[in-house]
Parts: C-alpha cells; structure tokens; sequence
C-alpha cells in the first residue's frame, strides 16, 4: 500500500478518475482481442490482472477515508466518469485508449499529478502500455489522440477538476 499525502477531495477525484475511465475501457466488448487467437487465455490473464490493479486505483485515493465519505467519493468520481464516457460512442477503442493514455501523460508531465511507483497505477500502466504503444508510433493517430486529450482536460476543467 502506497502511503499518500494529505488530499482534499477533488484531488482524490482527480487521482481515481483516470483509472476508472480506463477500467471502463477494459470492460467493453472486443476491446483487447490478441492478434493471434493462441495467446487468447494469456490476453484473458493481463486482462484481469490489468482489470485488478484499475480497480485497486480507483479506490487507493479513499482508502483513508470512512465508509461514508469513501462512497460519497466513488459516487463522484462515478458521475465524472459517466459523463466523459458518454463521449465515446462512434470513437474507434483504439482511439479512446490513446486519448485517455496521452491525457494521463499530460497531468503527469505537467505534475498536476503523480504516479507513484509502486502504486496500482502505475502497475496497471505498466500492463497497459504494451498493448497499444505501437499505435503511439502513428503520427495521425497519436496527433488525433492528443487533441482528444486536450478537448477531454478542457471539459474536466469546466467541471473544476484539474484546474
């Protein structure tokens, strides 16, 4: 267990909502197939393993917390999400995958937040990122990405989160 600073709470909103955005990714139909269909059980694994730890990390910035509060963040955290997930449809996963891994790095790059080694975070960024960095490497794809990015902090930022 990661040991973290005092957090007011939309701080702790904003440390659990990219995961969930994420968990959500991984939990829609035919998102992570493996190209070859004999890796199909190994995918199924990383999957639930990757499953796991964005779950440990929606729920690490609350852990602190009681019961009540605890569930009065998820909720919040819930709606943020939602809203931002109802975008999603008629984007490609791949897409969505991109824009949520370059809108991460943003916060990250600009110390607006921290992932901490060792937290389930970066854990389940280090299972992630293998499975889509090779489309990083497509500059229309990435540069696409990165706009969706930018739109996605802006409309958080009119929500008051990451301001």
């Amino acid at each position: 267990m990661v040991s973290m600073p005092a957090l007011s709470d939309r701080q702790r909103v904003e440390l659990a909502l990219p995961a969930y955005l994420f968990l959500a990714l991984t939990t829609a139909q035919r998102v992570f197939i493996p190209t070859d269909p004999a890796l199909e059980e190994k995918a199924k694994a990383d999957l639930t393993t990757l499953r796991d730890h964005l779950r440990t990390a929606c729920l690490e910035p609350f852990d602190d917390l009681s019961a009540r509060k605890r569930e009065a963040m998820t909720r919040r955290v819930e709606r943020a999400g939602k809203s931002t997930i109802t975008g999603w449809t008629d984007r490609p996963a791949i897409l969505v995958m991109m824009t949520l891994y370059r809108f991460l790095e943003d916060l990250i790059d600009r110390e607006v937040l921290i992932l901490w080694e060792g937290s389930a975070m970066a854990e389940a960024m280090r299972w992630l990122v293998p499975m889509f960095e090779q489309r990083l490497e497509n500059a229309e794809q990435d540069a696409a990405a990165r706009i969706e990015a930018g739109a996605l902090l802006t409309r958080l930022q009119r929500e008051g989160l990451y301001t």
